[in-house]
């Protein structure tokens, strides 16, 4: 009986540690259009140093359909790259064309929406409710 009781405590332990480590629904679908924006940038020739998540302002919004981010520069003239635009469109992410580098007055009206998730150079970023 103790050796059941053994096993069933550790295997709680366990579920909830790997629970814990989870991260948030949206990383994977982040890392793709982080990475997709990353091979775009290369083939464009130019550089990407400084294109990564840790790097980045990233809001998720309306469940996933649209994503939008844009890159910490070191820069003194200026804060941030122009954002990214991503939205769902079947099983991928399709970069947005004709949105506003500023991240305001996009034609869906993203400035004035709540982000459904946001994260600031690769921390999650508490939303009011």
């Amino acid at each position: 009986m103790t050796l059941k009781r053994t096993f069933i405590f550790l295997s709680l332990i366990v579920i909830f540690v790997l629970s814990a480590c989870g991260g948030n629904k949206y990383d994977e679908t982040i890392d793709k259009v982080i990475n997709q924006e990353i091979k775009d940038t290369k083939e464009d020739g130019m550089s990407t140093e400084g294109l990564t998540r840790d790097n980045a302002i990233i809001r998720v919004y309306d469940g996933g359909k649209y994503i939008q981010f844009a890159f910490y520069m070191d820069d003194q003239d200026r804060e941030l790259t122009p954002y990214y635009y991503y939205e769902k469109l079947g099983d991928s992410y399709e970069e947005m064309s004709e949105m506003p580098g500023s991240g305001e007055g996009d034609r869906l009206g993203l400035d004035m929406k709540k982000a459904d998730y946001e994260e600031v150079k690769g921390k999650e970023t508490k939303l009011e409710e």
